[in-house]
């Protein structure tokens, strides 16, 4: 049995995402990632077969996830399907992504993505079976139009929710709205004792993607190759800043 997913590391873990159209595409993503230094590998299954979740057969996701192991090695898996309505090309219906993340779960991914769009009910299921499971739930909330007056709630919601993550992602306009958002997930860390990945996409929230540490995020995404969100950096752009907190010995919860 795989050791638990760590949802408090020491560092963030520097999560690819990988968004392989077929079989072979998504294992020669999956191999430059892990050869880029990923810790964490995104797959993107919303990718597949130009969105649609009924092109991957739940069936074949046992298959493809034992395909992905022999790749991986070490490295994790993190599961997303990212709908339209979040900002992704996916297009499949309610209960085609709620049958999709359950057979994900079942066939042994570390974690899986649950959107805060998707029906609550829907979301429950797969919330229960990913605790029986052992599986990391990350629930997730996105706005590429810019940065929403709602964060606190948005994140109250996904804990409510039942995810062990809270990821939101915003596209902020100022660095106002940058401090916005982290003291919305720092906020909420402190009120749920959930995990927080805040994301301000772009170049104003570059800060966001490297300096995770300080809020105590288990994963930070980054690219190899080809970016899958605006201002993501390089794996070795992001290790660099990573290894100058660590000399500096800042840790979440330091005080100056």
């Amino acid at each position: 049995m795989r050791p638990p997913f760590p949802l408090t590391p020491a560092s963030p873990a520097v999560a690819v995402p990988v968004a392989g159209a077929d079989g072979q595409d998504l294992l020669e993503r999956t191999a430059a990632a892990v050869a880029g230094g990923a810790d964490l590998v995104e797959w993107r299954l919303d990718a597949w077969g130009g969105g649609a979740a009924h092109a991957l057969a739940p069936s074949a996701v046992a298959e493809l996830v034992a395909a992905l192991r022999a790749e991986l090695g070490g490295v994790r898996v993190l599961a997303t399907y990212r709908s339209r309505l979040e900002g992704g090309p996916g297009e499949a219906d309610d209960g085609e992504y709620t049958d999709l993340l359950l057979a994900l779960v079942a066939a042994g991914v570390d974690a899986v993505d649950v959107e805060l769009t998707r029906p609550e009910e829907d979301a429950a299921v797969v919330v229960a079976a990913a605790r029986a499971a052992g599986v990391v739930v990350v629930g997730s909330s996105h706005d590429f139009s810019g940065t929403p007056d709602d964060l606190p709630s948005r994140f109250r919601e996904l804990a409510r929710r039942g995810a062990d993550v809270l990821k939101v992602a915003v596209m902020p306009e100022s660095a106002y709205d940058v401090v916005r958002l982290l003291d919305a997930a720092v906020s909420a860390h402190e009120a749920t004792a959930r995990s927080v990945v805040p994301v301000a996409m772009g170049a104003l929230g570059v800060l966001t993607r490297v300096a995770g540490g300080l809020w105590g995020a288990p994963f930070t995404f980054a690219m190899v190759g080809e970016a899958s969100a605006p201002g993501q950096l390089a794996v070795a752009d992001v290790r660099a800043v990573q290894n100058v907190l660590a000399r500096a010995g800042t840790q979440p919860g330091e005080r100056a």
